[in-house]
């Protein structure tokens, strides 16, 4: 049975004139959310598999009996299915030994036991390297420095063993291909999700030395060979060897077991291991088809408004909390939309309801649509609302673009839910990335989280959130709630996205901390704050009347985007992101030859936009 949620949990309030007396606000349903989960995670979700179109139907089904119109986005993308693997290890006898690459699943869990997808990493590079192993630690540049400095180049041709953590794994593999690397492994340790948090599975929520982690190993966002422009059927497309991003070197997620194995034993510690690695890695690089699934409503009184709420429906196997918990989010709160709709609630602005495929390979579902209706988008979008792994547990985690942090709060307050201290700027990773670097959208992203040690394996199942993450499924309710609520809110003309003040004051903040170790710094950190004051200053003389607020404000951010390419305010680069990205670049790489007054300026010009 379903958990009962707390009174102040629940949306008390439809801002909507003339609604009939007898209105009952309509509420999240544990069970419907636990069956929604179950149906969704019935076959892996792998993007452009025979198997995830399961899933883009379902959704569409939820949508259409939600009293939606239902609208399909396929695009074309290079995903490259990966068909054969292998590692192999030599030790001081001379012979080679194949380790196996399996997650051993438990009867306890009938998930785990079938449809395994392949330790893979999405994107990588395919073919045969060969050379000693070597701990780099967590493959930061200034570990592979560190190496260089005490081995010169003796690692050069090696195999790079990494450990999971403290940046993107893209950006391990892209530093072990730049510093001479021929292939790199990396692996989850124990101490980050595995037996030294807790118990692992079956028998709690953390990773056994059989898991690995899965994903991506591009680092940038899209489809690879059409970036800056749409994957459609007949679009013009890059040769992969011409395509930003791509890593150009083997690698394979592995075990704690087989690290440990390939580790012979010894401490983590920067160095040559007693160990020699063999990878080898196969893939079918032919185009596959994707699929965006979206639910629209039309807005009543604003249909020229928009506000998006999406979730990515793909994964690297069953992916129950990811991003399963998402898309089951979005789902029941389609639904709870179509109740009160057909008790004769309208949204006033025009909802879209967007689940997103291959997110996993790269944010490429969300991207490709962003891409292809960026112009759209810059002219309707009021705000995007993101739920990646949206239910695991019961801490509330926010993160906005200012524009969205009084709706944050306003709707906190609603449900009795603690406002988060401090409501940064979303990092990269999930889908609201493309919105708010492409589209200038002020973004959202939110969720109700717990600990576990599951992230990208096969083990990510729905056992494991009936069983430890969510039983009755009362944080997926409480999650349907918040959204449904966020809905009643952004779904009205007069309620306001504005980022102008905020987005100024975000900016004062991080130029006081940008520093001044060149002329040129300083005079850039100085023309900027000046800049930067005197549109807080215009702001105070020509203040909007709440209506204008309404119409205007969430376009602020759109000042600073060039014609092509992403915001020159800020930019993510793996799960990280950066203020002033062109500009700190220029600084940095070339501070005699113009490059960062260029920059400077461009920046100088998106001030005079906004104002």
């Amino acid at each position: 049975m379903a958990a009962v949620l707390p009174l102040l949990c629940l949306p008390l309030w439809m801002p909507q004139e003339a609604l009939p007396p007898s209105f009952e606000i309509p509420r999240a349903d544990g069970a419907r959310l636990e069956a929604t989960m179950e149906r969704l995670c019935a076959q892996p979700r792998l993007a452009g598999s025979a198997e995830s179109l399961a899933a883009i139907e379902f959704a569409a089904e939820v949508f259409e009996a939600s009293g939606m119109e239902v609208v399909r986005a396929p695009y074309w993308c290079y995903l490259p299915r990966q068909t054969a693997q292998s590692l192999q290890v030599r030790t001081g006898d001379g012979a080679w030994t194949a380790l196996d690459l399996r997650e051993f699943g438990y009867e306890e869990d009938s998930w785990s036991l079938r449809d395994q997808q392949p330790p893979m990493h999405g994107l990588t590079a395919p073919g045969t390297a060969e050379g000693r192993v070597w701990y780099v630690g967590y493959g930061t540049e200034n570990e592979f420095r560190e190496l260089q400095r005490k081995f010169g180049d003796e690692f050069h041709g090696g195999i790079a063993l990494a450990r999971y953590g403290a940046l993107y794994r893209g950006l391990k593999v892209a530093n072990a291909e730049e510093f001479g690397f021929a292939g790199a492994l990396l692996y989850t340790d124990r101490d980050d999700d595995g037996a030294s948090k807790g118990d692992v599975l079956p028998k709690g929520p953390w990773r056994p030395t059989s898991g690995i982690q899965r994903g991506s190993v591009y680092n940038a966002d899209g489809d690879p060979l059409t970036p800056g422009w749409a994957a459609l059927e007949g679009a013009t497309r890059l040769h992969p060897e011409q395509a930003p991003g791509l890593v150009h070197i083997p690698s394979l997620p592995v075990s704690s077991g087989n690290a440990a194995i390939l580790m012979a034993g010894l401490p983590r510690k920067l160095g040559p291991l007693p160990t020699s690695a063999r990878i080898h890695v196969e893939q079918d690089p032919n185009l596959v088809e994707i699929q965006n699934v979206f639910g629209r409503v039309e807005g009543s009184t604003h249909p020229e408004e928009w506000v998006v709420f999406g979730a990515h429906r793909d994964s690297w196997g069953f992916g129950a909390t990811d991003n399963g918990t998402g898309t089951t989010v979005l789902l029941e709160t389609a639904r709870l939309v179509g109740a009160a709709m057909k008790q004769g609630w309208r949204p006033q602005r025009t909802l879209i309801f967007a689940t997103w495929d291959a997110e996993e390979w790269g944010l490429v579902g969300s991207t490709e649509w962003v891409e292809q209706y960026r112009s759209e988008l810059m002219e309707h979008a009021v705000a995007y609302v993101n739920m990646d792994v949206a239910a695991t547990g019961p801490k509330f985690n926010a993160s906005c673009t200012p524009g969205m942090a009084a709706t944050v709060a306003a709707n906190c307050e609603a449900m009795g839910v603690p406002v988060p201290k401090r409501l940064g700027v979303p990092g990269g990773g999930s889908d609201h990335v493309p919105f708010l670097e492409l589209a200038g959208v002020e973004v959202l992203g939110f969720g109700f989280h717990g600990g576990s040690g599951v992230y990208h394996s096969a083990l990510d199942t729905p056992f494991l959130i009936g069983k430890f993450l969510d039983p009755g499924y009362a944080h997926h309710a409480q999650a349907a709630d918040y959204a449904f609520g966020l809905v009643q809110r952004l779904s009205q003309s007069t309620n306001t996205v504005d980022g102008r003040r905020g987005w100024v004051e975000q900016v004062l903040e991080q130029l006081a901390k940008m520093p001044e170790d060149s002329e040129a710094a300083l005079i850039a950190k100085l023309k900027l704050q000046r800049a930067a004051l005197r549109l807080q200053v215009r702001q105070l003389e020509n203040a909007l009347s709440p209506e204008e607020e309404a119409g205007q404000g969430f376009q602020f951010h759109r000042a600073f985007l060039p014609e092509e390419g992403r915001s020159l305010l800020w930019r993510t680069a793996g799960y990280g992101g950066a203020w002033f990205p062109v500009l700190k670049e220029a600084l940095a790489g070339d501070l005699q030859g113009g490059e960062w007054e260029e920059a400077l300026e461009d920046l100088l010009k998106g001030f005079e936009r906004a104002g």
